[in-house]
């Protein structure tokens, strides 16, 4: 059987401008790192996981007044980057099966609480 997985990682979001007529990009990183309060206890083995995710706002036909853009207006481009050591020992087939079906279903959720978390709220600029 495959030993348990723990980790500990620091997060950090930071809003990137490149200019005021830029609309924002987001950018969300976690990264591995040790601790000594969070020390690796057995059984479990410490895995490796750097992450991540920018978010830029796009404005598609644009209404003249920007005071009219409506939500079928916006698109979010995504753009995400793992790597993942699960450490220890973990058969390649089965890393590959786990990374094809989990990566989908991330993305599902994700897109699934942005739209339940923006429904009839304002466009926030």
């Amino acid at each position: 059987p495959s030993a348990q997985r723990d980790s500990c990682f620091w997060s950090h979001i930071r809003c990137v401008s490149t200019g005021e007529e830029d609309q924002p990009l987001w950018i969300v990183v976690n990264y591995t790192t040790d601790h000594a309060q969070a020390p690796i206890k057995s059984p479990f083995v410490r895995l490796v996981a750097n992450v991540a995710l920018t978010c830029e706002t796009q404005i598609i036909e644009p209404p003249l007044n920007p005071k009219d853009i409506k939500r079928e207006n916006l698109l979010c481009k995504l753009t995400y980057v793992a790597f993942v050591n699960p450490g220890g020992w973990a058969p390649a087939a089965a890393l590959r099966a786990i990374a094809k079906r989990e990566y989908p279903k991330f993305l599902k959720r994700f897109t699934s609480y942005v739209i339940e978390q923006t429904r009839d709220q304002p466009i926030l600029f």
